[in-house]
């Protein structure tokens, strides 16, 4: 009999840990993304100038910062995710004017600002797949965007002196690190709670082409170089 009752009670014991979790702790669905990053950005306003051209000789020859937030709307979920999405962000770089004095561009004491708005219609594979299915905390990603880049000039005082828009698109690449491997059960808690999957930290390139297809009469907001860029993205 004593030999009957520890077998049942070994059953029950086994029986207990192979039985599923409570609802709570399976992921909740997926049904998007947010992410916040910044990277580096030089447009190629001079690529039709002698060098220096107009662009490098008010504001400078290097890189600028460009921040970007965007969100993606999964379209599939499956062998990886495609989303469709919206990203912006802003771009401002200072300097000194230039006036022409009897025919010689001189530079002025007077301030002036160039500002961009970028803002971008997305669409993102994610190979998420490694790291749901096999545990390879890594998730390569490819994008395709229309972009739009709004932009402005502004005086000494703030005063807007130029503003236009230029259109093109651009192509990313890039790999994300899930972040979950360094506390599992916090990154459990955390979806629990706040509906948030997964947490990567990116990196990627971007090759924009925004010189309104070719126009000769707009602006080239261009990358001059490949744009390297990173940031946090969160899975919801």
């Amino acid at each position: 009999m004593r030999s009957a009752t520890l077998t049942l009670a070994a059953l029950a014991a086994a029986a207990l840990l192979a039985a599923p979790g409570p609802a709570s702790a399976q992921p909740s669905p997926k049904r998007g993304s947010v992410e916040l990053g910044a990277g580096n950005y030089t447009p190629d306003v001079d690529s039709g100038f002698a060098k220096p051209g107009p662009y490098e000789q008010v504001f400078g020859g290097g890189k600028g910062w460009m921040f970007r937030a965007g969100f993606g709307y999964a379209l599939y979920s499956g062998v990886g995710v495609v989303e469709g999405g919206f990203r912006s962000g802003y771009f401002r770089r200072s300097g000194k004017g230039i006036v022409d004095v009897s025919g010689t561009d001189v530079r002025s004491g007077d301030k002036t600002t160039f500002n961009i708005i970028p803002t971008s219609l997305t669409l993102t594979y994610r190979f998420d797949w490694m790291a749901e299915q096999w545990h390879v905390p890594l998730a390569p990603y490819a994008r395709l965007a229309a972009e739009r880049y709004n932009w402005w000039v502004t005086d000494g005082r703030g005063k807007s002196v130029e503003s236009g828009a230029t259109n093109g698109w651009s192509w990313t690449a890039g790999v994300a690190l899930l972040l979950d491997i360094v506390d599992p059960g916090s990154a459990r808690d955390l979806d629990r709670e706040t509906g948030i999957n997964h947490t990567y930290l990116f990196f990627d390139v971007t090759q924009a082409k925004v010189d309104d297809f070719g126009s000769k009469k707009s602006w080239d907001l261009s990358n001059k170089d490949l744009a390297m860029a990173g940031g946090l993205m969160f899975v919801f």
